[in-house]
């Protein structure tokens, strides 16, 4: 296979940061609460992507290989800060809201749409909080990054089978826990 320029590896490079650089940061906000170090971190993702790129196996799935790279990362900022718990699902969601902190609603939302949807949000980040940070990790990767069990497996350093089971298990649990607060949403 012929080695391609150094021009051509910075192209293919920007066009990687175009395409992954939402859902890296997102990814790495999500771990650390912070958006000015989760910006660290997304550059120093895509930094390390570039520097290992000869050692990136084309058979794999590229969106696994770069979140595992920006999960390591950020789990050493994590650990270097001796750092907090990851964020609430209302944090998480802030990239969906405008410079004020207000969500922003559709039109075909109604008021009482509007607020049947901040209580579930409350409910739902009340769950989430509830629950451990690994737990939390794999409810979110595979409900807000929706990435398939595979996927999140080879993230987490697992297997599919460990994490089907293990996501089973979550949702069992909170179904019980939050059964009798259905009816009311």
């Amino acid at each position: 296979m012929a080695r391609l320029s150094d021009d051509d590896d910075q192209s293919a490079l920007a066009d990687l940061v175009r395409r992954y650089q939402n859902d890296i940061l997102r990814f790495c906000l999500h771990y650390l609460r912070d958006v000015e170090i989760a910006r660290e971190m997304a550059q120093e993702t895509f930094i390390r992507v570039y520097v290992a790129r000869g050692r990136f196996d084309r058979n794999r799935k590229f969106k696994p290989w770069i979140l595992c790279i920006a999960r390591n990362l950020c789990l050493n900022e994590l650990k270097r800060k001796k750092a907090v718990p990851m964020e609430s699902l209302e944090e998480y969601a802030s990239a969906a809201r405008e410079d004020t902190g207000v969500l922003l609603p559709t039109s075909a939302e109604g008021p009482d749409q509007q607020m049947m949807q901040r209580e579930r949000l409350e409910m739902l980040e009340e769950a989430l909080a509830s629950i451990d940070g690994d737990a939390r990790e794999v409810v979110v990767l595979r409900f807000i990054e929706r990435l398939p069990a595979r996927d999140i497996a080879e993230i987490m350093g697992s297997t599919e089978g460990a994490i089907r089971t293990r996501l089973h298990r979550i949702l069992r649990g909170l179904r019980e826990k939050y059964e009798s607060r259905r009816d009311d949403l």
